[in-house]
């Protein structure tokens, strides 16, 4: 099924020329008026359902104008601090689930969301992003994919998805990880399920699926779990299997403080908020644009209500959904995350230098989509040195941030350190405005 993104390119003219070749010059004038009025996303939108009477599917995500970090601007520091000299060290490593067994300390706050193998990415991509993470010194997430032996080999900190499909629950794997997150929803899909047809026979085998079997189900919630009791067991056993890493819980943005108040209670060392503009392979439209919580709302809210409980310094929060510079990343540290996920632009950096590599029409998701045309095209090695050329750059870019305010650590920084442009963002962050 084509998404709107898809069909969207030359949509206006195109649709202009064929209304105003079937109407009068009277009524022209109102044609183009029709056209002006809309929006182009939602025509395609409409035209596709038309097209094909099934709900729309769409990659990437959220095409609604949510407000974003860039309402919030850091205060360099001159005389009270003084800034730091560029030769001075300043600490940007993180610390995940400080009070399991074996917490996961990683040299950078930005780790690789999940973009699973199959599900998502061409087994060429993940090795290029895993191979990539590891010169970026940080951590990279299986995906709904779940474990894959390679991409273990090739990553430094390796966290694995353990997803309602269960395609990650071999006990061999779950004891070769660095973190569990368990998914019960994303940002673009809510808490939604699929149903996927698989038809490869090597994607097959990986999900342990039966020759004959077609279908890969992705329920909506862990069928054979009623109650919070039942994911507290999950947890439980999860912890012991893996010998004691951190056991994280993946929840689109929405009843946000009632979600951690019961992942507290089940025992969750991380939690793993993913905002409303979390991108994604596939999803609905519908949950795309229309469920979830933006992850400018859901970081402060969060952080607030694990201060309240006393529980904020013996819990972890990662922050998804959105963010794309290091200056929205190292915005949502100041607001409370301890590390950000980043999706489409590690995608781009892994791409970037080989899109002159695609025939006229093509797209860059070509690339590296497990659907795309043009996958073998991908150069491993060549997208492993873009993706730790750009985690490289960032981490550098955080540190001189670091400078500039004054700051030796990611622990030092805070909303104080931020003020807000306007008075729906200062409302939003509880940041002090600027005016």
């Amino acid at each position: 099924m084509r998404g709107v993104n898809t069909v969207l390119s030359g949509l206006k003219e195109e649709m202009v020329g064929k209304i105003l070749e079937s109407l009068s010059k009277r009524q022209k004038t109102k044609a183009l008026n029709f056209v002006d009025n809309w929006d182009l996303l939602k025509i395609a939108a409409v035209g596709e359902r038309a097209r094909t009477g099934q709900p729309l599917s769409e990659p990437w995500g959220s095409t609604m104008d949510f407000p974003s970090f860039r309402g919030l601007v850091f205060l360099p520091a001159h005389l009270q601090p003084f800034p730091l000299l560029q030769e001075e060290e300043v600490d940007i490593s993180t610390t995940i689930g400080p009070n399991a067994t074996h917490p996961l300390t990683v040299s950078m706050p930005v780790f690789i969301t999940g973009m699973g193998y199959g599900v998502s990415l061409s087994q060429a991509a993940r090795i290029a992003l895993a191979r990539g993470s590891a010169r970026g010194s940080t951590a990279i997430s299986s995906g709904e994919g779940g474990f894959v032996p390679v991409e273990r080999q090739e990553s430094n900190r390796y966290i694995v998805q353990y997803t309602r499909g269960r395609f990650s629950s071999n006990p061999a794997d779950l004891a070769n990880v660095d973190m569990v997150e368990v998914k019960l929803g994303q940002g673009a899909s809510a808490s939604t399920g699929f149903t996927a047809s698989i038809e490869d026979y090597e994607f097959k085998t990986h999900l342990s699926l039966r020759e004959e079997e077609s279908d890969a189900e992705m329920p909506a919630r862990f069928p054979d779990i009623m109650d919070l009791q039942g994911i507290k067991a999950m947890v439980d056993e999860l912890r012991e299997v893996t010998s004691g890493v951190p056991i994280g819980l993946k929840i689109a943005a929405g009843h946000i403080e009632k979600d951690l108040e019961l992942g507290l209670e089940a025992g969750f060392d991380v939690f793993i908020l993913d905002g409303a503009e979390g991108g994604t392979y596939e999803s609905l439209e519908i949950t795309i644009n229309n469920f979830g919580i933006p992850t400018l709302y859901a970081v402060p809210r969060a952080h607030n209500y694990l201060n309240k409980v006393g529980k904020r310094d013996q819990v972890s929060l990662i922050a998804a959904g959105g963010m794309r510079t290091s200056g929205d990343f190292l915005k949502a540290l100041a607001l409370g995350a301890d590390a950000v996920y980043v999706g489409s632009a590690v995608l781009i950096a892994m791409s970037y230098s080989q899109w002159n590599k695609l025939p006229a029409g093509a797209t860059p998701g070509d690339l590296f989509f497990y659907g795309g045309k043009h996958t073998n095209l991908m150069d491993v090695e060549e997208g492993a040195q873009g993706v730790g050329n750009f985690l490289l750059a960032t981490g550098e870019e955080l540190a001189a941030a670091l400078r500039t305010m004054g700051k030796r650590s990611l622990g030092e920084i805070s909303k104080d350190d931020l003020q807000a442009l306007d008075p729906l963002t200062a409302d939003i962050t509880g940041v002090s405005p600027a005016y």
